[in-house]
């Protein structure tokens, strides 16, 4: 997979909006996942695979925030 850096300067209010969005992307993945249990669009495994991704960028992002201060 390729990576990409980026380098941001938030304020406080856009730290928690990005973060609140990322958890936001996550759960809706999640959802997914359940609905997929009940015989509904992809298979559980992928929208749980994206859950993890989106949960492991979240982990960064957080990681990364915390080692500034």
């Amino acid at each position: 997979m390729n990576q990409k850096t980026l380098t941001l300067e938030l304020s406080n209010d856009q730290f928690a909006d990005l973060a609140n969005a990322l958890e936001d992307h996550r759960d809706y993945f999640k959802k997914r996942a359940d609905e997929a249990m009940l015989g509904f669009g992809l298979d559980t495994g992928y929208w749980t695979s994206r859950s993890q991704d989106v949960q492991e960028l979240l982990d960064l992002v957080l990681h990364n925030a915390r080692q500034e201060h």
